[in-house]
């Protein structure tokens, strides 16, 4: 990795993804990352469907960089249905005082930082116990959360802003770093006999098949979007 003209270290990091049959985000998500912030490498993981098999990638992610003779001095959990917009991403993702930067991500009353976009030292990566989520209550990356409160280690939480059923993380002067969708994973198109069927109960007012197309519609704008920002 090449030295910032300054002459400071640069800093290495790895984003983990855990991918689950939504290849059209992630081809977005890899090249927002190309586009915005070349000095983070991805790190692709093939997962299954739901909460516990995408802990369980980050878990096998974990167990391999640590294998590596030279971890990385940041891990960012990412998903797919995020895409990154500014250069300014990168430099508040790792900065090197904090031990955990993300935002805040609001379940059943308890506001703890989501696994959406999470960046972490190595030593907080290796020291948490475990990524799977509590059932019911708590989401993958809570305990990563509850760690860094106990031990008293720095955390910076990034601002945010809704923008219908997107989530724009913004720094401190307003300026956007990354979109997330939130549901995009969820309401990925199925098989054309499944989407066909779902459009015809939504005509015959079937209100779930007319939400799942509201949502897909968004996603789909999401994706529309996120090229035009990140094609530039």
């Amino acid at each position: 990795m090449p030295s910032p003209p300054d002459g400071r270290h640069a800093m290495t990091a790895v984003a983990i993804i855990v991918e689950y049959q939504t290849p059209d985000l992630l081809e977005l998500c890899l090249a927002s990352l190309r586009r915005f912030a070349p000095a983070v490498k991805p790190m692709v993981v093939e997962g299954t469907e739901g909460a516990q098999a995408h802990a369980n990638g980050i878990e096998w992610a974990r167990l391999k960089l640590s294998m590596s003779l030279s971890p990385p001095e940041r891990v960012i959990l990412l998903d797919t249905d995020c895409v990154i917009v500014s250069p300014l991403w990168y430099e508040t993702l790792t900065e090197g005082r904090f031990m955990l930067i993300g935002g805040y991500w609001d379940r059943k009353g308890r506001a703890f930082l989501h696994a959406n976009c999470l960046s972490m030292s190595w030593g907080l990566f290796s020291a948490v116990p475990s990524f799977q989520a509590q059932t019911g209550q708590q989401d993958t990356a809570w305990q990563a959360t509850m760690r860094a409160l106990e031990s008293q280690w720095l955390i910076r939480v990034v601002g945010s802003r809704p923008n219908g059923r997107v989530t724009e993380y913004v720094d401190g002067h307003g300026i956007m770093l990354w979109r997330h969708l939130g549901r995009g994973t969820s309401f990925r198109p199925r098989s054309w006999e499944r989407e066909m069927l779902r459009k015809i109960a939504a005509k015959l007012g079937s209100p779930r098949a007319r939400k799942i197309l509201s949502y897909q519609q968004d996603r789909q704008e999401f994706l529309r979007k996120g090229w035009e920002i990140v094609r530039g």
